[in-house]
C-alpha cells in the first residue's frame, strides 16, 4: 500500500464567505507545515462543491473542489454541529494508526 492509503483528517483554521442563503465559500486556510510554521494559503479557485459522507468517521458535509497553487485540492465542511472545515493528509501506515488509535490500545509507536 502507499501513504495515499492512509489518510488523517486534519482541522483547519477557515477564512469564509458566507451568502445570504447560509452557503458557506472557503477563501483560504492557516496549515501548520511539517517544520511547525503555520502559513496562510490562499483559495485560488472553487471548481465545485458536491455533499459528501466519510462512511469510516460518520462525517456529513461538503466537498470542495479547490484550486489551490495550480493545483487540485479539496477541502470538507461538516454539517452537523460543531461544524468544521478539514483536509485530508496523507500519512504512513504507521501515523495513521497513531491517529486513529482506539481508547485502552497501546500506543503503536
Amino acid at each position: 500500500m502507499d501513504s495515499n492509503d492512509y489518510l488523517i483528517r486534519i482541522p483547519l483554521n477557515m477564512v469564509q464567505m458566507t451568502d445570504k442563503r447560509g452557503q458557506a465559500w472557503p477563501v483560504a486556510f492557516d496549515w501548520e507545515t511539517d517544520d511547525g510554521e503555520v502559513i496562510r494559503v490562499e483559495i485560488d479557485r472553487i471548481r465545485s462543491c458536491v455533499p459528501f459522507a466519510e462512511q469510516k468517521s460518520g462525517t456529513v458535509g461538503d466537498r470542495y473542489e479547490c484550486i489551490i497553487n495550480g493545483k487540485t485540492e479539496y477541502l470538507y465542511f461538516t454539517i452537523r454541529a460543531p461544524r468544521k472545515w478539514f483536509k485530508l493528509k496523507p500519512v504512513t501506515e504507521e501515523e495513521y494508526k497513531r491517529y486513529y488509535r482506539l481508547p485502552g490500545e497501546k500506543n503503536m509507536a
